[in-house]
């Protein structure tokens, strides 16, 4: 069982809490995609009441991540190509708009710091979990939108990656196509440091519309 939930306030904090763990869980793969999400079940994974478990699932529905059927429960989404590419596609047109308002923002410290989630990411892809990839990936591009003056851009590009479980991209990467990704990371931080706006916008759209939609 899960580690039960622990955090103090009302029930609806609470439940909140809980869609994050099975947010992350879900991108995991651990609630895999086409999954029956038993509610029974889910109380004693998470440690969690019938309230809070109900109340969590209608927070993943919102967010496209569950699917309620009437009279059948509730199932983990699974991803057809086409609103995966539509995903990629507008990820893409605003990764291509912030790195023009944060080439020129981000300081020395800043890049380095992405260079070693680049490494990491990098060396995750042979000896880390799925999850210590995931969290190298996600930090690199943290810290590249963290100098970005449109605070309501950077939160949309990351719902937008919480809209595509990694368990799915997995699916469909080769390891190739991932090593191709890492790559990127470490041309981005190049490409900044010389101030080559062009040619790192080409890369963004590269990054986001290659067959690697996790990187």
């Amino acid at each position: 069982m899960e580690q039960a939930i622990t955090r103090p306030g009302l029930g609806a904090e609470r439940a909140r809490y809980l869609a994050q763990r099975m947010e992350r869980d879900i991108g995991l793969g651990d609630l895999g995609p086409g999954a029956w999400l038993k509610q029974v079940d889910l109380e004693q994974r998470y440690g969690a009441t019938r309230m809070e478990v109900r109340q969590a699932l209608d927070r993943l529905v919102e967010k496209g991540l569950v699917k309620h059927l009437a009279r059948r429960g509730y199932r983990v989404e699974d991803f057809d190509p086409d609103r995966l590419a539509q995903i990629m596609q507008i990820r893409a047109a605003l990764e291509v708009e912030a790195a023009a308002m944060v080439i020129h923002r981000l300081e020395e410290a800043t890049l380095a710091a992405m260079a070693a989630q680049a490494e990491r990411y990098r060396v995750a892809l042979d000896e880390g979990t799925v999850e210590e990839h995931e969290e190298a990936n996600l930090e690199f591009h943290r810290l590249m939108l963290s100098p970005c003056p449109n605070r309501e851009l950077v939160k949309l590009l990351f719902d937008l990656r919480t809209r595509v479980p990694v368990a799915v991209t997995r699916r469909r990467n080769s390891l190739g196509v991932l090593r191709r990704a890492a790559e990127h990371h470490f041309e981005m931080v190049r490409l900044i440091r010389a101030g080559d706006l062009p040619a790192l916008q080409r890369l963004m759209r590269e990054h986001n519309l290659s067959p690697s939609p996790e990187a």
